[in-house]
């Protein structure tokens, strides 16, 4: 009897585990934009170079005081001001802006395909790693938008960056600094 019963549990879960699949549809971002599609090599980024120091300060202590001295058997009182060395560390935010640049060898690319898929390579496309799509933003009548499409959890959520197309020269813009605004530097390689 045991055994039937474990015949018949095991059966019905091979039942649905077979059952079961996968119900969500592949995500598919559309076609690619031309002015994009190809294989970019990174040559320079200006970024915001985080950092805090701690330094060491001086201040000088001034006090005011009275105090008492003996002169020849007489107790006197004098004015006096007494000053005294204090030294702390101060933290402070050492943060600045700075251009990097990148040389041929190692290559750092992002390859963006004519089917809107995306792919990285290179120890500084750390930042695109978990985006696989890509589709240029069509609602701006100039279309200096992409989307790119994170992919976590089996869903792709988008976030939205400026670009520049300038014939083999591609620029990624964020917003890190109101005067110049951050910006990743690519040169076409295919």
């Amino acid at each position: 009897m045991r055994n039937v019963f474990y015949l018949s549990l095991t059966l019905l879960l091979a039942c649905l585990l077979i059952d079961c699949k996968n119900n969500a549809a592949s995500f598919s971002p559309g076609p690619g934009d031309p002015r994009l599609t190809g294989t970019w090599q990174l040559v320079e980024r200006y970024f915001s170079k985080d950092s805090t120091k701690s330094i060491l300060t001086v201040n000088l202590n001034v006090r005011h005081d009275t105090i008492q001295v003996t002169v020849g058997g007489q107790t006197v009182r004098k004015d006096t001001t007494i000053t005294k060395l204090d030294t702390i560390f101060v933290r402070r935010d050492t943060s600045f802006y700075t251009t990097k640049r990148y040389p041929a060898v190692p290559p750092q690319t992002l390859t963006f395909g004519a089917d809107g898929q995306l792919a990285s390579s290179g120890t500084e496309m750390t930042y695109y790693r978990s985006i696989k799509y890509f589709r240029v933003d069509t609602t701006y009548p100039d279309s200096l938008f992409v989307n790119f499409f994170i992919s976590t959890n089996g869903a792709n959520t988008p976030f939205q960056q400026r670009f520049v197309v300038q014939q083999d020269m591609l620029m990624l813009l964020s917003n890190c600094n109101q005067a110049q605004p951050c910006y990743s530097k690519f040169v076409r390689v295919k």
